[in-house]
Parts: C-alpha cells; structure tokens; sequence
C-alpha cells in the first residue's frame, strides 16, 4: 500500500471514529434518547389496582365499596398516591379524595407512607348520583399509582355494575274503612333470582287520603300526589316481605295507586296496583273523630284479581225497601182485625 493510499484510509478511519462518538454523545445526552427519560409505567415505584365494585342499598342512588391496593416497588419508603377515575353519574367519597388538577373526572387519593416492598389498601366509596336510576348496565373507571413528584404507573381499569333487573310482584289487600282509616296489607314477592336490597314503595294518594304509617317522605319524584315507603333490607329469592300501610280517607271514589319502586327495574307488570276506598259522608276527616257509619273499600287491583275486592256489608236500600213493604203488609192486616168485629 502507497503512503498515499494509507493516509486516506486512516483519514476515513478518523472520521467513522469521531462519527461513532458523536453518536454515542447523542444517546447520552438529556433530552435526545430514553437513557434519562422517567422509567417506564410498568418499572415506577408505586402501582395500584382495584377491584369489581357492585352498586346496591338505595334504590335510587346506589352505593358500593372500591378497594384499591397501593403497592411500593421501590427500595425506599415512599408516600403513594392513586388517581381515580371515574364515569359520568358516579361520585367518591372516603380514601382523602379530592378533585385532581386539571378538571375532568378524575380524583387523587390516598397519600400513606408505604415501606419498600409493602403494600396499602384504601377504600372508596363510590355513589351512582343521577337523576334516573340505572339497572342491569355497567362502566368502568381507571386507577394509577402515583408518587408525590407524579411519577405515574400503570393504568388499571376496574368495572361498576349497577344493580340488575328482577320480577317483584305486588299484592295489596285492603280492610274495611272504620273512623275514616284503612289498613292495606302489603305482600312483596321477589321473584327473582338473587337476593333484593332495599326498595321502595311510592303511594299516589288523591284529595282526602293521605298516609299515616309508616313513615312516607316527599322526595318530590310524585310531584306532590303522593310519597314514597323506603323498604331498608333485604328479601332473598323466592321469599316475601309483608307490611301494613295505614290510610286516612273522606269522601267517596277515592282511588290510591300503589307502585313498587324504582320502576324501571322491574320486569313483571304487577308490580302496581290501584285501590278505591268509599267513606260515608257522614263520617271524619283525615286526622281523627267519631264516625256516624261504616265503610268499606272495594279493589281494582291491576292483575284484575277479584280478591282484591272487598263486598260491602250492612243494610241496602233493597233491604229497607223490603223491611217497608213487609210493615205495609202487616199493618194493613192489623187494621183489617180491627174492623172486622164492628160489622154485625
């Protein structure tokens, strides 16, 4: 090789040297590759998962537990955090939440130191917060471990279910009105599958009935005709939850609908039914006093259950108009007897 000829080859040689340095300065400097960039989702100290969360109690605005375990896998002890989120309709409550930066659906919680390696649970209560309940459907909400400088983790869905839909049949039968009150006895049937928590009864009452027991509360869902009996509880498959509504009613034709409430969650078309109740005239008002007769309710129940009618009782005018004849009778008799020993 000619002197020439290795000059210019040590020449090349330099510069792929000095271009392999160059490039090796490029992978290391900040900001120009992923060697200094912050670790990945899945290598950040702190992590965190939730589980199932199934919305239950009350019926309009269910409630259910999320769990959410926090784990450090670090080295070092370190305060972990979580951010929450979570669909429309649906609020946290518990776990230190409180609305994270930035708006949105999305909360930050917790905040416990964790030592390395350790692990901490949290509990948050979620709450179903629309207008209209919802049933047999599900959404799902996200959580993410986060250290106090908001180095983040990897996101982990979790589902809501909202309570499902299930046959609950309605049976009342009422006793007779006596000193302007009914008792209606209540017979709620779940006919279902699984287990009911809580419900309720919403009664529509009319002009001249209202109810005196148990407590009914005006949530104003009726719209001021009526108010709703919270059943607190539960009635397992198959089996049936009985209680008695007192009424006070005046007047006559006074027509009071009973629904199983929420609505919408039930399948079977008797889960209502409509009562007509008759005071006499005579008798009290609302709230108390002597009654000069006695009355007696008839039924008209949705399933068109003839047992939910009740006879009236008592003389009818057909009865006073026979009892008028039959003295008619007698006394024209009487008065013949009298004559008959004057004609001689």
């Amino acid at each position: 090789m000619s002197s020439r000829t290795w000059r210019a080859a040590a020449g090349l040689a330099g510069l792929a040297g000095l271009a392999g340095l160059a490039g090796l300065a490029l992978t290391v400097l900040p900001g120009n590759g992923p060697a200094l960039a912050a670790p990945a989702a899945a290598d950040a100290p702190i992590q965190a998962g939730a589980d199932l969360v199934f919305l239950s109690a009350d019926p309009w605005y269910p409630s259910g537990p999320l769990l959410v375990r926090v784990r450090n896998q670090g080295a070092t002890a370190t305060k972990g955090f979580f951010r929450l989120g979570l669909p429309e309709g649906v609020e946290p409550a518990g776990a230190d939440c409180r609305p994270a930066r930035g708006g949105g659906r999305n909360w930050d919680c917790g905040g416990n130191e964790i030592p390395a390696g350790g692990e901490r649970s949290y509990r948050v209560t979620l709450t179903a917060t629309a207008a209209e309940p919802a049933f047999g459907t599900s959404a799902y909400g996200t959580v993410v471990g986060r250290t106090s400088d908001g180095v983040a983790g990897r996101t982990n869905d979790f589902r809501i279910n909202w309570p499902d839909k299930l046959p609950l049949r309605l049976r009342a039968t009422a006793g007779p009105v006596a000193d302007g009150r009914v008792e209606v006895r209540m017979r709620v049937t779940n006919a279902g599958t699984f287990t009911l928590g809580n419900y309720g009864l919403s009664v529509f009452t009319p002009a001249g009935v209202r109810v005196l027991a148990p407590g009914c509360s005006d949530s104003g869902r009726l719209d001021g005709i009526g108010c709703e009996i919270i059943r607190r509880g539960t009635v397992a498959a198959g089996a049936a939850d009985e209680f008695t509504v007192r009424l006070a009613v005046s007047g006559m034709d006074r027509e009071v609908r009973f629904q199983l409430a929420p609505a919408g969650r039930y399948t079977n078309p008797d889960s209502g039914q409509t009562l007509t109740f008759d005071a006499p005239a005579a008798g009290p008002t609302p709230g108390g006093g002597a009654s000069a007769g006695g009355g007696t309710p008839t039924g008209s129940p949705a399933t068109a259950d003839p047992a939910g009618q009740l006879p009236r009782t008592g003389a009818g005018t057909t009865t006073y108009a026979l009892v008028g004849v039959g003295l008619t009778a007698v006394g024209g008799t009487l008065l013949l007897v009298r004559r008959r020993p004057g004609r001689r």
